[in-house]
């Protein structure tokens, strides 16, 4: 049985170019400023995470895990799920939140 949760981390995809991050279904997320912020703090508030951002140099694909006190982590979101996400703030929250649920 799994400790309690402290963080969310999400990894970034660290490719370079013209359109590398652009491509990273995460990184539209977070580079919605204000409702990336709005969501963290709703997140603090409510079940008293942290969400990090973290950038993958291994090339592994765009995730959001979830980090316990314990030291163990578990994917929640993978890349196909941020890619039907689309970049939509409120479909973040929502399958965030649902997968949320299924682990906590």
């Amino acid at each position: 049985m799994q400790t309690q949760p402290v963080a969310l981390v999400g990894l970034h995809l660290a490719k370079r170019g013209l359109i590398g991050n652009a491509t990273c279904d995460l990184k539209r997320i977070t580079r919605q400023k204000a409702g990336f912020k709005a969501l963290t703090e709703r997140l603090a508030g409510e079940y008293s995470l942290k969400f990090e951002t973290e950038t993958s140099s291994t090339g592994r694909e765009p995730c959001v895990l979830a980090k316990f006190e314990d030291g163990s982590t578990s994917m929640i979101l993978d890349a196909r799920d941020l890619a039907t996400i689309d970049g939509s703030m409120e479909k973040f929250e929502k399958t965030l939140r649902a997968k949320m649920f299924l682990f906590f």
